[in-house]
């Protein structure tokens, strides 16, 4: 049986991340595949045979680049101890010890295009060591990227990746039993945000679509997932009625009552959030600095660039609640992408 280490800092579907090496992870262990799991903390239980868990204990979240460096001693140290050339090693976090990285993030590379005064600082130069190590070490064989943005992101800015650069791996979703419901109760419509870094997941700039919405559809309702209420309160201090601020829970119970998932992301790897909503029947209205962008016809929404004027996100946002059209799915199942990673792991020369 092909034996599999993952590695993540936190184990359990809480993030997009997270989740997807969750899913990843159960998906294979379905194929009859060995799944180990190095992690800080593992926040579930998995209940499958095929998992097994080992954790190393938490330490201090910041700040972040000491944090990482830590856990990646402690990642080297578990491996040379418990493994000898008998697992296929498969890091989703800035690790140096891996066959396999996939990379969820947005590149760090990119500070290296502001002025020098601003890049001058450990922490800066750790980050870029951390990045730099975990796609071109010499160990290294196969870097995945979770979307085509970042497959032509890394291409440019570490060519050191050479062939090890694969086509992108994209995150899976679970069929829908609400994947048929009516959107169009024009009664209660609701716009929803999903996202717990709202900063860069735009929601400054979703509650001023929302607001201009509103002047013509004053039964509109935002409803915002993922952020901390106290810490976005202020962006609704205008506003009287109309919005809810629900905190981090899972998307599913909430997906169904939608009528449109609203996503004018900065910068946004890839959008797992993106691609639930349209398995769930609901349109989406995100920016193309979304990974999934090219993904997303519109048969599923429409994709706006970041840069447009507000009128612009507005109309788009109008039209797919008045559409009649069914949403079409974006993205394959959790089963299509193990199977996918399966290919790979034969692929990989364990001496």
């Amino acid at each position: 049986m092909l034996k599999n280490l993952h590695i993540v800092r936190r184990f359990g579907p809480v993030g997009g991340m997270e989740r997807y090496v969750w899913e990843l992870s159960h998906a294979l262990a379905n194929l009859d595949i060995e799944i180990h799991i190095l992690c800080e903390e593992s926040l579930y239980t998995p209940n499958h045979d095929n998992i097994f868990i080992h954790t190393l204990g938490t330490t201090p979240e910041k700040p972040r680049w000491i944090s990482e460096l830590r856990f990646s001693h402690r990642v080297q140290q578990w491996v040379n101890n418990n493994t000898n050339h008998d697992f296929v090693i498969h890091s989703h976090v800035r690790t140096g010890v891996h066959h396999i990285t996939t990379f969820h993030s947005t590149l760090f590379s990119h500070v290296r295009k502001k002025p020098w005064w601003k890049k001058i600082s450990i922490r800066i130069a750790v980050w870029l060591y951390l990045e730099k190590r975990e796609l071109c070490g010499k160990q290294v064989q196969v870097v995945l990227p979770n979307s085509d943005l970042m497959h032509d992101e890394l291409k440019v800015e570490y060519p050191c990746i050479g062939n090890r650069l694969y086509p992108p791996a994209y995150p899976g979703v679970h069929p829908s039993d609400n994947k048929h419901l009516d959107k169009t109760n024009k009664q209660k419509e609701v716009i929803l945000f999903i996202g717990q870094e709202w900063q860069r997941k735009g929601l400054h700039t979703a509650v001023q679509i929302v607001e201009k919405i509103k002047a013509t559809r004053p039964a509109i309702e935002f409803w915002v997932l993922g952020p901390n209420p106290t810490d976005i309160q202020h962006l609704f201090k205008h506003w009287e009625k109309g919005y809810r601020l629900l905190g981090w829970q899972e998307s599913a119970p909430f997906l169904p009552e939608a009528n449109l998932l609203l996503h004018p992301a900065i910068a946004e790897p890839y959008g797992m959030a993106i691609a639930e909503a349209a398995n769930t029947g609901v349109p989406v209205v995100i920016s193309n600095q979304c990974g999934i962008a090219n993904q997303v016809t519109n048969q599923s929404g429409q994709v706006i660039n970041l840069n447009s004027p507000l009128h612009t996100w507005v109309t788009a946002c109008i039209e797919e609640l008045d559409r009649t059209s069914p949403v079409e799915n974006i993205t394959n199942s959790w089963l299509e992408l193990a199977e996918q990673h399966v290919e790979i792991y034969s692929q990989i020369d364990l001496k």
